[in-house]
């Protein structure tokens, strides 16, 4: 096996490359070849992530995108932080901000009577639609059934659980009621 050689075992200057410009010897493939890869694997962790620009980001690779990436996070979440907002409520209203800018940007374009980019045409196929429908239907009747074993008492654990629930549930209302 000439891939299990360990990694620090690979000629080089102990970070992995090897020198081949620096001593004027020439590497074997095998040390060049196995320099990048893990534990002596066939492809190099790049590939084994994918070996696109993902990978990149990730492996810092491009590395003012990640730390966009990393930038852009963490403003997120002091923003989410310090507004004490849900993410559904901060999403909406950004997703609203962007449709105004997008009406009043086709207005602009309409009153200085220039050509605004096509927008694709979106269509669901037939057959999209009804492997969704399929998969829902799926999922209901799996629900149904489990509504149905729980009131019929086959599934006496659950529902003791959802009782135990419902009873103390009712007893919190008629608590705040007598307030």
């Amino acid at each position: 096996m000439g891939h299990s050689d360990d990694l620090c075992n690979i000629e080089g200057n102990g970070d992995g490359r090897s020198n081949n410009g620096a001593s004027g010897a020439p590497s074997t493939s095998a040390a060049t070849s196995s320099a990048y890869k893990l534990f002596g694997r066939e492809t190099s962790f790049h590939q084994m992530m994918g070996g696109g620009k993902a990978a990149d980001v990730i492996l810092w690779r491009r590395r003012r995108v990640s730390f966009g990436i990393i930038v852009a996070a963490t403003v997120a979440w002091i923003i989410f932080e310090y507004s004490e907002l849900p993410f559904l409520s901060v999403s909406s209203d950004v997703l609203l901000i962007l449709i105004v800018l997008l009406f009043l940007r086709a207005n602009y374009a309409a009153f200085r009577k220039k050509q605004l980019p096509a927008l694709p045409e979106l269509v669901l196929s037939e057959e999209m639609v009804n492997n969704a429908a399929a998969s829902f239907r799926v999922k209901i009747n799996y629900m149904l059934l489990m509504a149905h074993d729980i009131t019929l008492g086959k599934d006496f654990k659950l529902f003791f659980k959802i009782t135990e629930w419902r009873i103390s549930s009712n007893s919190v209302t008629s608590v705040a009621d007598d307030q």
